[in-house]
C-alpha cells in the first residue's frame, strides 16, 4: 500500500469534511478493498486520473447521510427531483475536491483529472482497473461514515 496516497487523499478527506461541513472527519486504517454484493452504499462519485498519475478515485456515502450532509449546508430543497440532483451534486463535488486536493499534493506529478461522475443505487458495482490494489479509507464523523478508495498506479 503506497504511503504517498494514503496520506494524500485522507488529508484531503479530513479537510474537505471540515471546510465544508465544520465536520472532523477520524480516519479508520487503511485497508484493501473487498468488492463485495452487499457494500452498503448507496451514492459514489467517481472521478478519472490521467497523466503521471493513472486511476480511478471514488467517494463512497449512503443516501441517509448525503441527505443530513445536504440539510446542514442551508440549501432548501423543494421536490424530491431537485432534492436527488442535489445530493448527487453535492457527492460529486465532494469527489473532485478531495481528488483535486490529495492530487495537488503529490508532489511533482502531473495529474489530470476526469470530471464526476455519480452512480446511485443499493450495492452498486465499481469496475476498477486492474492497474493497482484498490485502497479502502473509511472515515467517520458523528452523522455516520463514508469512504474514499482509490486504485492509483503512479
Amino acid at each position: 500500500m503506497d504511503e504517498r496516497l494514503v496520506r494524500a487523499f485522507g488529508t484531503s478527506a479530513e479537510q474537505t469534511f471540515n471546510d465544508m461541513f465544520g465536520l472532523k472527519a477520524k480516519a479508520e486504517a487503511p485497508a484493501l478493498l473487498v468488492d463485495s454484493d452487499d457494500h452498503g452504499w448507496d451514492i459514489t462519485g467517481l472521478v478519472g486520473l490521467a497523466g503521471q498519475g493513472q486511476g480511478v478515485v471514488a467517494v463512497r456515502i449512503t443516501k441517509d447521510l448525503v441527505g443530513r450532509l445536504l440539510q446542514g449546508t442551508g440549501v432548501e430543497v423543494g421536490t424530491d427531483a431537485e432534492r436527488k440532483e442535489l445530493e448527487g451534486g453535492l457527492v460529486g463535488e465532494l469527489t473532485n475536491i478531495i481528488a483535486g486536493k490529495a492530487t495537488s499534493a503529490l508532489k511533482g506529478l502531473d495529474i489530470e483529472i476526469a470530471p464526476p461522475v455519480v452512480i446511485r443505487g443499493p450495492n452498486h458495482k465499481i469496475g476498477w482497473p486492474a492497474i493497482a490494489p484498490v485502497i479502502k479509507l473509511g472515515f467517520s464523523i458523528p452523522e455516520g461514515r463514508f469512504e474514499v478508495d482509490l486504485c492509483m498506479k503512479i
